[in-house]
Order: structure tokens, then sequence, then C-alpha cells
């Protein structure tokens, strides 16, 4: 079975029912895919009742999402370090971690499911708002540009990591990861937005 490493919250009994509920779907869907992600069966490995689950998650992809969310959390803690090289050193390395576990392959490996496409939308959408805290932070610090393009820098951030590790099936060592926090501090300019600071969906990957 594979193993799944999850920090419980505290708190009351609705609380650890949530969770159980959410370790529970993540080893649904890992062992079983998007086709075979069972509600029934995820209630008789959380041993609750399905309507305790459907009250919480009216849809299956409700609870896919909030359970692959809440395992990143998990592990994909920031750090405010001071300096913006060190807190994205430590995110990458969080990042590695992960893809390397058993869950992080093969939630990788979702990834290509058409099925998922919208799910996997949201969840880039999350991985943004995790990695945005650190750049709000470099902001503060003016050490980045108040106005920047998100989609373009978070690529830059996650691309090159899934194309080491889905694609070309290599391990990423220290060396990747400087020369990708290199990049990012080096190349500032090139995600600074310019008035009106936005940049049409169309052009981002024409810019790449």
């Amino acid at each position: 079975m594979t193993v799944i490493s999850i920090k419980k919250r505290t708190g009351g009994r609705s609380a650890r029912v949530r969770q159980d509920v959410l370790t529970q779907a993540l080893f649904e869907l890992v062992e079983q895919g998007y086709v075979g992600f069972s509600i029934g069966q995820i209630a008789q490995r959380a041993n609750v009742h399905e309507t305790t689950i459907y009250r919480r998650w009216p849809t299956r992809e409700a609870l896919m999402i909030d359970a692959i969310k809440e395992f990143a959390h998990s592990q994909l803690n920031v750090i405010n370090s001071g300096r913006l090289v060190d807190d994205l050193r430590h995110y990458l390395n969080a990042i590695v971690q992960l893809l390397q576990t058993q869950i992080g392959k093969s939630l990788m490996m979702l990834a290509f499911d058409p099925n998922l496409k919208h799910i996997n939308l949201a969840l880039w959408q999350e991985r943004q708002k995790i990695a945005e805290q650190i750049f709000q932070s470099a902001i503060g610090r003016n050490e980045w540009p108040e106005h920047y393009d998100q989609d373009l820098v978070f690529s830059e951030i996650f691309g090159p990591l899934f194309t080491h590790t889905c694609l070309l099936q290599q391990p990423i060592n220290d060396m990747i990861i400087q020369a990708r926090v290199d990049f990012i501090i080096r190349n500032v300019d090139f995600f600074k937005l310019k008035p009106p600071y936005s940049v049409p969906k169309s052009d981002h990957f024409s810019q790449i």
C-alpha cells in the first residue's frame, strides 16, 4: 500500500473525520485513478457514511481537489528568510522532495489524464497561491517588482522540474535547483509587467 504522510490538523471529531476522509481519498485517487475513484470505497476506508462525505463535498471532483490541496499544503511550506534567493531555493527543494515520494510521482502521472484537466488547472492555481507568498515577501523588501507575470514566472519554476521528473525521468540535483533560482533572479526584468500591468493569455507562450 502507498505510504501517505499528511500533517494532521488539531481539532474535534469533525476535523478528524475531514482529515481521515481526505487521506483515504488520496489513497483512492492514487490507487484507482480518476475513473475508479469511488465515494463508497472512501467511506469504507474512512469508516464513515457516504452522506457524511457528500455533506462536505457534493462531487467527486470537489473531494479530489481538496485531498490533493491538503497534501500539497502539508508538504510545500514556504519560509521568509529575508532573501528571495534563499526562499526560492527552499521552496524548490520542497517541490523536489515531494516529487520524489511515491505519492508525488503518482500525482504527477495523473497530470496527463485528460479527465482531470479542470482539476489540474485548479491545482496549478493553488500551487501559484502557495508560491506567491514568497514573491509578496520579496516585493515588500524591494527585491521583486510589484507587477509581474505570475503564469510566466511559475512556469519557469515548475516546468523544468516536471520535465526532468516526468519526461526525462532524471533525478533533480542541487545544481539544477540552483540554476532555476539563478535564472529567476537574473531575469527579473523578463517577468516584469509594463502598464497597464496585464498580459493577454495568448501572449504567455509567445514570450517564452
